[in-house]
């Protein structure tokens, strides 16, 4: 598949099924409360330690986004062990949320790592056959 950009996050996938972006929207509420690594400044020592890890510095700390709706159409050639990764302005995938279009088949999404999802497609409800069917995602992205 041929990686598509929108808004400065490239979505890349196995197979050859295509993606379109159809809502991207900021939610300017800041960053996940959980998320820390904000704290651990030019230090290797984290939070708490000493205060080396307060220095001001514009290396070593990975970039921290605000939260984004994304709303994603992935097509009809989406197939069973299909994966997508998320590149570029996001650090992590915080929640999926994901319909099958069409109504015979079984889409479960399961996320690998923070940034890569794995697609299971299944033509049957006890997952005995693989299927290729179009997915709709909603994505939570920080």
């Amino acid at each position: 598949m041929a990686a598509t950009t929108h808004r400065g996050i490239t979505y890349t996938g196995t197979g050859t099924y295509t993606t379109t972006v159809n809502v991207d929207l900021p939610l300017w509420a800041g960053v996940d409360q959980d998320e820390t690594l904000w704290l651990d400044g030019q230090s290797t020592d984290g939070y708490p330690g000493n205060l080396s890890g307060f220095q001001a510095t514009n290396t070593q700390v990975a970039a921290r986004h605000s939260l984004r709706l994304v709303a994603v159409t992935l097509s009809s050639a989406l197939a069973e062990g299909n994966t997508m990764t998320l590149t570029g302005e996001c650090s992590k995938i915080l929640s999926c949320v994901a319909t099958g279009a069409d109504a015979t088949a079984n889409v479960r999404v399961v996320k690998t790592s923070d940034l890569v999802l794995t697609f299971d497609v299944e033509t049957t409800a006890d997952g005995t056959t693989d299927d290729t069917s179009g997915a709709e995602l909603w994505l939570l992205v920080a």
